[in-house]
């Protein structure tokens, strides 16, 4: 048996940037931190996923671990971690004759120790109340503030492995509950031998969920990331792109600069241009759209502080108004461009019909035609543009109350560094986070079926947000004059426009392709 337990709910320092969820659904790479932990289990153990009773798993998380065979164990709420254990135990069902592998649900290897009746053990990090090795054969374990002593502390970090559950389980009852006190009386009566941990992160405080998401780094193919606590440097074999980046953050008005990290500079060695920035402890709010339970007034609170950055943006204008990054250049003529070459890969034509989820059938000539028609085209003089304005490039500081935007675009269509555009690109940018879901899509939170020309597409929770979209409208109209027909008809020519982009991935492709339907099916409803 493999006992992930996640029975409790996160302090109150993670619950307020991230809701109300236990530690084993925090995100981590653009997944919950689960999906890491249920990896590290052996294929034939039985494994176990402990939650707070009250707690509501998603119908689409509840898929992911029946199809990776874990089974939910809903906890009764209030109870010690020895407590939350047993009860555990018992509401498995499980054979008591068999090992048992216990996880913490704030904590992650990149590989289990080893043996029988072990305890993973590590150096502890940071000043906090943990386990500690003792010496005292009598008294194995003790908690100890790692304040109290000036040595490195060896801690209990998180992963155990009992042959005798049963014997465990005793010492649980015998021990009140304490689990620190029947770790001791177990080791005393089948002993425990303590094993260095294979490279311990720990979610479990927000000091430490910052530093051990550091230590975990996704990246795209094309990038290449270097992380430490102080900065993180970006190159690329892309050099172009990272080199516009780049340019982009180094003439960044000042006003603008208390809304991106500290830029440390750039350089050019061996043909390839590098950046450095001051790396944040902040989560990218794609992560948090789709991972966390933030309650509605705290999105407002983060769309707010997204629209008063790009206000600021609006306000420093282009020195000419031919920067090269207009709608037309970015929505119309790259979006015929792109499907173009979607079509020709797919042996498909623009005029070909398709229905999405029994509806009347369409064509994508019908998509273009009808978001053209709504897109914000009249003159704007342009200004200062991010151009990548989505959720997975803006940090969000709950201290401060603001963003901090990364990753910025830097280049126009034909290829020349700019930092200036139509303003109205990051409203569809920012929208197609909000509206389109398209964080929801790449995270894999959507079910899609494509047969013969019938398209079966659903995004999960897709209702969530539902007043946080509402509020969003209303932001940007009363903000930048840009209509709910305008934000879809832009969400249309982007999710479009991006198909050609995805051609690593079938089944997404398949579902921007279908959302490019359902958001079309939004904005015809705008006009009845």
């Amino acid at each position: 048996m493999f006992l992930i337990m996640s029975g409790a709910y996160v302090g109150q320092e993670l619950e307020s940037e991230f809701g109300k969820i236990p530690p084993s659904f925090l995100p981590l790479g653009n997944k919950r931190l689960f999906q890491h932990q249920v990896a590290l289990a052996a294929n034939n153990l039985d494994v176990f996923l402990s939650v707070p009773d009250s707690f509501e798993v998603s119908a689409i998380d509840k898929a992911w671990l029946d199809a990776h065979n874990t089974t939910l164990l809903r906890i009764p709420e209030g109870l010690s971690l020895g407590a939350s254990l047993v009860a555990a135990v018992n509401i498995s069902e499980h054979s008591l004759n068999k090992p048992l592998h216990i996880l913490y649900g704030d904590t992650l290897y990149q590989s289990l120790p080893v043996g029988d009746d072990i305890a993973s053990i590590s150096i502890a990090k940071g000043s906090y109340n943990w386990a500690t090795l003792s010496g005292d054969k009598s008294h194995w374990l003790t908690n100890r503030d790692s304040l109290e002593s000036s040595e490195p502390q060896k801690v209990i970090d998180g992963y155990f492995k009992f042959s005798n559950p049963r014997e465990l389980i005793k010492n649980i009852t015998q021990s009140e509950w304490d689990f620190i006190k029947s770790l001791n009386l177990y080791q005393k009566g089948i002993g425990l031998t303590t094993v260095e941990s294979n490279h311990w992160l720990d979610f479990g405080h927000v000091n430490t969920y910052y530093n051990s998401k550091a230590e975990f780094t996704t990246q795209r193919a094309f990038n290449k990331l270097t992380i430490t606590s102080k900065w993180i440097e970006k190159s690329s074999t892309k050099d172009a792109k990272i080199a516009a980046e780049a340019n982009w953050f180094a003439k960044l008005p000042y006003e603008l600069r208390g809304n991106i990290p500290q830029y440390l500079g750039s350089k050019f060695e061996d043909g390839k241009t590098s950046y450095r920035l001051e790396y944040l402890h902040l989560t990218a709010l794609n992560e948090l759209f789709v991972f966390s339970k933030l309650p509605c007034h705290i999105w407002t609170q983060i769309l707010t502080s997204c629209v008063e950055f790009l206000s600021l943006c609006k306000e420093i204008k282009a020195p000419n108004n031919d920067s090269g990054n207009s709608l037309e250049q970015l929505f119309t003529d790259k979006t015929k461009q792109r499907l173009e070459e979607y079509c020709r890969v797919q042996n498909i034509t623009l005029d070909q019909k398709w229905h999405i989820n029994h509806s009347a059938p369409l064509s994508i000539n019908d998509l273009l035609e009808e978001s053209h028609k709504h897109l914000p085209l009249q003159e704007e003089q342009d200004s200062v543009l991010h151009g990548d304005f989505c959720f997975s490039n803006i940090l969000y500081d709950f201290r401060a109350g603001k963003v901090k935007a990364i990753d910025p675009r830097g280049i126009t269509p034909s290829d020349e560094q700019s930092l200036f555009g139509d303003i109205r690109y990051d409203l569809a940018k920012l929208s197609h986070s909000i509206l389109g879901l398209y964080d929801w899509i790449i995270a894999g939170y959507y079910m899609v079926k494509i047969e013969g020309q019938h398209i079966h597409f659903d995004i999960a929770e897709e209702k969530q947000h539902k007043e946080t979209q509402r509020s969003f409208i209303e932001l940007i109209t009363k903000k930048f004059n840009v209509t709910a027909h305008n934000l879809y008809a832009m969400q249309i020519q982007l999710f479009l426009s991006m198909l050609p982009l995805h051609a690593d991935d079938k089944k997404r492709q398949q579902a921007l392709f279908a959302n490019a339907f359902r958001l079309h099916q939004i904005l015809v409803r705008l006009e009845q």
